[in-house]
């Protein structure tokens, strides 16, 4: 017999008959509570305990029972034939508990209510549903119980431990004395908790994939004109996902039945608790099945919503592509980021630590880089975990870690995604002028081949002839230009901007200054000399998408080399910039720098057929190259302007100049609002505009001589030092997208040289706005 209990489990009341007493539990209505054979017979019960009178009567004592919950039932397994190899997510792993909706006490897989599947019977197709999340249940029932599954068996963490950790004073030694441990695997992982909350968010993001032909279509746009040059997903790769993925879960996408979605959920979250095991012989096709069908993960599901999103922000309010599917362009990305913003918190829940959260980081930073700038918090934030999480698997030191051989095609994307880590950090504190957070010296950084990404999945024999055709320096000897090209190349630029950098927030000595930027000067040189010639060249290149004719080149094409050329300069203006701050130079070298490297942009934003097509990165190209050129080219002017007798022979052309300054101004002004560099592109135009007015409506000349009494009493190094030539130029109220301090344009003053920009003399726009109207736009600038 069994003493009553509580906690909402099925319990025996009876006892012996002197123990008989009346059974205190009321009903919602407020009647005592039935026993159940009564209750099923409708008929009178006197709610005695442990048998009531009637019971003993019929002679049914043994089943007089009183349920707590009579109105809830046991879910019945369906049987099932054994699964398919194409239908198993792991054959090998053991039986998880999966929970259906009952109390919040603890119970064991015996209990009414849970049950125990083999991880291969998860098809949310046949096993029974369980309920929606959002349910009409009464008041008096009990909460909801969370899921737990725990990992596959043997579970570790692969997190990378270095020369310091305690544990390697073990693992170099014990092996040579002939003692084997398992115990130095690594920390096995807690039982993870996954709620039921959780698995109701996932059943609401998957509604995105209802529309199977807007993610087709956004997807291979993104491949079709990127060539994936931000993306470390590869085409092919995407193609088996996606193809899989409709296979086996299209018509409950597309049908959108919230416990047939809620199935789905569970199935993600399973599978993303799951380690994916790579072996060497796998090849691009049998790696990718690991991520999709019955093996779907939400970091895949989080790539898809991410490339959909890059690809809204590179088109125009206008494009076809738009509108044929009827969607607002900055409400799709926002929509997309914030649905890989979510895939990759679930991701973190389930403390995935493998290639697809690499991917996954990566895909969703890109993003959030074109919506929200490259000096948002967001963007540091994320550049950051890409930087922790490659450096937590050991990647910076070895992409095989510790293995003989892996996939071909995945050695050279972890190589790429290695390279491009350390690329991007120093790229972003260059630009925030902050320390960087994953130093060369530290890292194991081998460029990858310049081999195109569709390549990569070929068989050895073509891998092995792929390989033989390329040069000396690993370069392709086909002169065209991908994303592989790119980054061997900018792995190579990387470096001197790192010690430009260090040079810049360092304490150095005048003298070890000026040593080091000779060394570094002397290096960049030297590589950039190096590199093949299609690569330094820009002549004979064409903007025509369509490469009818074998010698034009891709729009991407010619946006990789001005990028390369720009990062290569960049550098040259960077260290200019140091030597005139920490060591007084003059500025000669670095207008020269700034020159070149305005030059280039003016060329590449102005043309039509390139901007439409990867409107984010020309935006990125004018906030970042465009406004660092264009700032010291507008001081340098201004300066020429203040002084008492204009310069003979000047740095800058005072017409063309002013001619450059006017056009540039304009093309900041075309940046899309809900572009994430609009609000530095528009201080930056607001800035221009404002020493363009001043240029064009000079003071007077006593006004002339104070300014040049001004710069007389200062010394030379000092005021140039401070001319608005921090990294971050624009400094003062904070923006909605950017996360630094930006400058109101009519408080600007450049530093401890005052160049008059106040606001008595900028008046009204309609003049010179008028003049801007007047030019031609359209005549090329010689």
């Amino acid at each position: 017999m069994m003493s009553p209990q509580a906690g909402g489990q099925i319990v025996d009341l009876r006892s012996e008959p002197s123990q008989r007493v009346l059974n205190g539990k009321y009903r919602r209505n407020g009647k005592l509570q039935s026993c159940e054979p009564c209750r099923k017979s409708k008929l009178r019960c006197d709610h005695v305990v442990p048998v009531c009178s009637r019971c003993v009567r019929r002679k049914c004592a043994d089943k007089c029972v009183y349920h707590p919950n009579p109105l809830t039932k046991r879910r019945q397994v369906v049987e099932k034939a054994p699964p398919t190899p194409a239908t198993t997510v792991n054959e090998e792993a053991s039986p998880i508990p999966l929970p259906t909706i009952e109390s919040s006490e603890p119970g064991s897989p015996h209990e009414p209510g849970y049950r125990t599947l083999e991880a291969s019977q998860l098809d949310y197709e046949e096993v029974p549903l369980q309920a929606p999340a959002k349910l009409n249940r009464a008041a008096s029932a009990p909460p909801l119980r969370s899921h737990q599954y725990d990992g596959e068996p043997g579970r570790i963490n692969p997190g990378f431990f270095g020369a310091t950790n305690p544990m390697c004073i073990f693992s170099e030694n014990l092996s040579k004395l002939g003692v084997v441990s398992t115990e130095l695997e690594g920390p096995k992982l807690p039982r993870l908790t996954v709620t039921n909350d959780q698995i109701a968010r996932g059943s609401q993001i998957l509604s995105f994939l209802k529309d199977t032909s807007l993610v087709h279509d956004f997807v291979n746009r993104s491949f079709d004109v990127g060539d994936g040059i931000v993306n470390v997903c590869i085409e092919p790769i995407m193609k088996q996902w996606l193809m899989k993925l409709w296979a086996t879960h299209g018509e409950t996408l597309k049908k959108q039945n919230p416990e047939k979605l809620r199935r789905l959920s569970e199935l993600l979250w399973h599978n993303t608790l799951t380690s994916i095991v790579v072996k060497e012989d796998y090849d691009y096709k049998a790696w990718a099945l690991l991520a999709t069908g019955m093996n779907i993960r939400w970091e895949v599901i989080g790539i898809i919503a991410a490339l959909i999103g890059q690809c809204a922000t590179t088109l125009s309010r206008s494009d076809l592509l738009l509108t044929q599917h009827n969607v607002s362009k900055p409400i799709l990305a926002r929509r997309m980021n914030e649905i890989s913003s979510t895939c990759l918190d679930f991701a973190r829940s389930c403390e995935a630590l493998d290639d697809l959260f690499i991917w996954l980081l990566v895909e969703n930073s890109v993003l959030t880089a074109a919506l929200k700038g490259d000096g948002s918090y967001a963007v540091y934030r994320e550049s950051g975990e890409i930087v922790n999480a490659v450096v937590a698997m050991g990647l910076h030191v070895d992409v095989k870690q510790g293995k003989p051989r892996i996939p071909f095609f995945l050695e050279q994307i972890r190589t790429k995604i290695v390279a491009g880590a350390y690329s991007c950090d120093i790229s972003i504190n260059s630009y925030l002028g902050r320390p960087p957070r994953l130093p060369y010296r530290y890292c194991n950084i081998v460029p990858p081949l310049d081999i195109p990404d569709a390549r990569l999945i070929a068989g050895e024999d073509e891998i092995a002839r792929i390989i033989a055709s390329l040069d000396e320096n690993g370069f392709s000897t086909s002169g065209k230009t991908s994303s592989a090209t790119f980054m061997k190349a900018w792995i190579g630029i990387s470096p001197r901007r790192e010690e430009v950098l260090d040079l810049a927030l360092g304490r150095y000595s005048r003298d070890e200054i000026l040593r080091r930027a000779e060394e570094i000067q002397k290096k960049s040189n030297e590589y950039w000399e190096s590199l093949p010639l299609f690569i330094r060249s820009l002549e004979n290149d064409s903007y025509d998408y369509t490469e009818a004719v074998s010698h034009r080149k891709r729009p991407l094409e010619t946006l990789l080399k001005i990028s390369l050329r720009q990062g290569y300069r960049a550098n040259e203006l960077l260290l200019q910039r140091v030597l005139i701050r920490k060591t007084g130079a003059s500025w000669d070298k670095l207008v020269e720098a700034a020159s070149s490297i305005f030059e280039d942009i003016l060329q590449v934003t102005g043309r039509h057929e390139l901007s439409s097509i990867l409107q984010s990165n020309i935006s990125a190209m004018l906030a970042v190259s465009g406004l660092r050129s264009a700032s010291v080219i507008a001081v340098e002017l201004l300066r020429q302007e203040q002084l008492p007798n204009y310069p003979k022979n000047p740095l800058l052309p005072r017409s063309r100049t002013i001619q450059d300054l006017s056009v540039f101004a304009a093309r900041l002004g075309d940046v899309d609002p809900s572009d994430g560099s609009f609000t530095v592109c528009d201080q930056g135009r607001k800035v221009i505009t404002r020493i363009l007015d001043k240029i064009l409506s000079p003071p007077n000349l006593s006004e002339r001589l104070v300014a040049s009494s001004h710069m007389q009493h200062d010394q030379p190094h000092e005021s140039q030092a401070n001319v608005g030539m921090d990294l971050n130029v624009f400094q003062g109220e904070a923006a909605p997208h950017q996360e630094w301090p930006l400058l109101d344009p009519l408080d600007f003053q450049m530093g401890e040289a005052n160049w008059g920009i106040e606001v008595p003399f900028l008046g009204h726009d309609s003049d010179f706005v008028q003049w801007l109207e007047s030019v031609d736009w359209e005549k090329p600038i010689l």
